[in-house]
C-alpha cells in the first residue's frame, strides 16, 4: 500500500511538473501567435484590396482627382474624371500632351481603388 502512495504521489508531481511547464509553453505560444494575429489584421485592415461599401461616386471621384493631382507629371493635364461607385467605375476624358501622359493618368486613377474600371477617353494633343 505504501508503495501504491509513492507511485501515485511521483505521478501527480510528474503531472503537475509537465502540465506546468505545457502552460508557460502554451502562454508563449499564445504570445508569439497574439503578435502574429496582429500583425495579420494590421495588414488586412491595410489592405487596398478590401473594397468600401460605404464609397459615394462623389468619394471616388475626388479619390481620383487627389491622386492626379498629387502626380507632378499629370497635374497640369487637363482631365475630366467621372464616377459611378456603384459600378467601381471611373471613366476619365480631357486631353494631354503625351501618350506617357496618358498613360500615367490611367495607372494613377486605378491605384486611386482597389477594384476600380478605368474608362480611358482621353486625347492626345501635342503641345504646339
Amino acid at each position: 500500500m505504501r508503495n501504491e502512495i509513492k507511485v501515485i504521489t511521483l505521478g501527480l508531481a510528474l503531472g503537475i511538473g509537465f502540465a506546468g511547464c505545457s502552460r508557460d509553453s502554451d502562454n508563449r505560444a499564445g504570445e508569439t501567435k497574439t503578435t502574429r494575429d496582429t500583425t495579420t489584421t494590421t495588414t488586412t485592415t491595410t489592405a487596398p484590396a478590401t473594397p468600401n461599401p460605404t464609397l459615394s461616386s462623389s468619394d471616388l471621384e475626388n479619390a481620383v482627382k487627389a491622386k492626379l493631382q498629387s502626380d507632378d507629371q499629370v497635374r497640369t493635364a487637363n482631365i475630366n474624371v467621372n464616377a459611378d461607385a456603384d459600378k467601381k467605375e471611373v471613366t476619365l476624358s480631357g486631353t494631354v500632351t503625351s501618350q506617357d501622359q496618358r498613360k500615367r493618368v490611367v495607372d494613377l486613377a486605378k491605384e486611386a481603388h482597389a477594384g476600380l474600371t478605368v474608362n480611358d477617353k482621353i486625347d492626345v494633343k501635342p503641345a504646339s
